[in-house]
């Protein structure tokens, strides 16, 4: 099988036909491949998981139609044999993508950096166990050991945690549902703008 990006499809019916389909377990990350989303450093991890886990995929999302390190990218994945590993998709509707990640084991990110990571948020309100790289955005997002996994980045303790991830399935539960308990703590929209507001009214007490 040939590594190519696919269309996106966006038919609701589609969506469901393409879900029931899947025979394989994937591990979901959004981003295109770039310096930012660090993807070479991400495939050398995907090698390191798939070395004892080779039953699992990896759905890239939203790689888009500029990629500085696509060509890269492709050629380390033929370089490893893992081009049946690791599915690309371009640019997709938000409810595709939620959906992918929804059907996901877990959300990776190996970041170098970020702001406040949306697809982390994302990931957090639909209660998925985090495995992400110890940089600003993340760090206030994931709780290690809470939910999921803050990882300097370093290729063998990202496929050693997610390895041990995948070997415990009740871990990766007890993260996610601790997951979607810190986004309604921290990060349900409707509390934001209750404490936006609690602060404007103080504000404008002492003027």
């Amino acid at each position: 099988m040939k590594l190519g990006i696919r269309k996106g499809r966006h038919c609701a019916g589609i969506i469901v036909y393409i879900y029931k389909n899947m025979k394989k377990e994937f591990i979901v990350t959004i981003g295109r491949p770039s310096y930012q989303k660090n993807s070479l450093f991400l495939i050398d991890v995907i090698k390191g998981v798939h070395e004892k886990h080779p039953e699992v995929q990896f759905y890239l999302l939203g790689v888009g139609f500029y990629c500085p390190d696509l060509e890269e990218m492709k050629a380390r994945l033929e370089e490893y044999g893992l081009n049946d590993t690791v599915v690309m998709k371009e640019w997709a509707d938000h409810d595709t993508t939620m959906q992918y990640m929804k059907n996901s084991i877990l959300y990776l990110t190996v970041s170098r950096y970020e702001g406040l990571p949306l697809a982390v948020v994302e990931a957090m309100a639909l209660g998925k166990c985090i495995v992400a790289s110890h940089v600003v955005g993340n760090v206030d997002c994931v709780r290690d050991g809470y939910n999921g996994r803050v990882l300097e980045l370093n290729e063998k303790e990202f496929a050693d945690a997610i390895n041990d991830l995948l070997d415990h399935p009740a871990k990766i539960a007890e993260y996610g549902k601790n997951s979607r308990k810190l986004y309604e703590q921290e990060f349900d929209i409707k509390k934001r703008i209750g404490m936006l507001e609690d602060i404007y009214h103080r504000v404008a007490k002492k003027c």
